[in-house]
């Protein structure tokens, strides 16, 4: 961890960091006690006007803490032996996160990320149940995208924000007019996708009408091109607005010109397979990647019309 380097300021990032590290063999106490410290230090940088990002790994280890001090103080057990206050220290946790203007004039806040590591997966039980009745924002990791190899790990369909409306009109400001339309979009034909793999399964894809195959391998671009991110990657690791926008741009036109290709009576298999395609994919690598999208849109059109579209 004192290897890395923060890439804006070329200093060394422990010189920003804190870390309170209480692993599962050290006191009970300690354990409970490490999420108080690091909100605390947290607070006390955000009064001197600092962004704070506050990471909690894990918060069921430290719920299993407040478990074993319950235990041991003979009180009334809840849920799966947690004490019956478990939901009011973790609500206690996240609301201490805020934006505040702090006395010195300036503005401070502390976000919070907290990881949570149910037992097996099993998001039915009770940390993870009264962290989602608290939170606003939940990514969900999934093994099954990480065995797949696709990076970040987070599943489109249970993840979720109730921010959304809050940042409309921001993302409508900021970015264009129709950026919320196309997420929209986006995730409707994700979830579509999702639908139709059921179909796939137990038919096999060859059934399928072509007007779902094109929507299969749409999702398929979203999820590769648009979703999939190579963190080690020197261009790839980061992804402006602006360039996402570009992005689900051009796979929404792609989606569009496929619609009218089929209607002209273009096969499926070619539509598929344009070569186009290929370049799309290795666009977000190239070090112009700009450029490179504007290329790609161009090819797009040109190939799109030589089937009839």
């Amino acid at each position: 961890f004192p290897e890395l380097v923060d890439p804006k300021t070329g200093e060394s990032l422990m010189k920003r960091t804190v870390l309170i590290a209480n692993t599962s063999n050290m006191p009970v106490a300690a354990r409970e006690a490490s999420v108080y410290t690091g909100m605390t230090i947290a607070e006390y940088f955000r009064d001197m006007g600092y962004n704070v990002a506050l990471m909690a790994d894990s918060t069921s280890r430290w719920a299993e803490a407040m478990r074993e001090i319950s235990s041991r103080l003979e009180e009334m057990p809840g849920e799966e032996g947690y004490p019956a206050y478990l939901a009011g220290r973790l609500s206690e946790f996240y609301e201490r996160a805020a934006r505040a203007k702090v006395l010195c004039g300036a503005d401070g806040s502390v976000s919070v990320i907290g990881a949570v590591s149910p037992p097996g997966g099993d998001l039915s039980e009770p940390v993870t149940q009264n962290t989602l009745r608290i939170v606003r924002v939940f990514w969900a990791l999934d093994t099954k995208l990480r065995e797949r190899r696709h990076f970040p790990t987070i599943n489109w369909l249970t993840s979720y924000t109730m921010y959304d409306r809050q940042l409309t009109d921001w993302f409508k400001a900021n970015v264009a007019e129709d950026f919320p339309a196309l997420k929209a979009w986006a995730m409707k034909t994700l979830q579509r996708e999702a639908e139709l793999q059921d179909v796939v399964q137990m038919v096999g894809s060859d059934s399928l009408p072509d007007e779902q195959k094109i929507t299969l391998e749409v999702a398929k671009m979203i999820r590769e091109i648009f979703l999939q991110q190579n963190a080690y990657h020197p261009v790839d690791c980061y992804c402006p607005l602006a360039r996402q926008y570009k992005m689900l741009t051009l796979i929404k036109k792609y989606s569009d010109k496929s619609e009218k290709a089929l209607e002209a009576g273009a096969p499926v298999d070619k539509i598929a397979y344009l070569p186009v395609r290929t370049r799309f994919n290795q666009a977000k690598y190239e070090e112009n990647v700009d450029e490179e999208l504007a290329a790609v849109d161009a090819d797009m059109d040109k190939q799109f019309m030589e089937l009839g579209a």
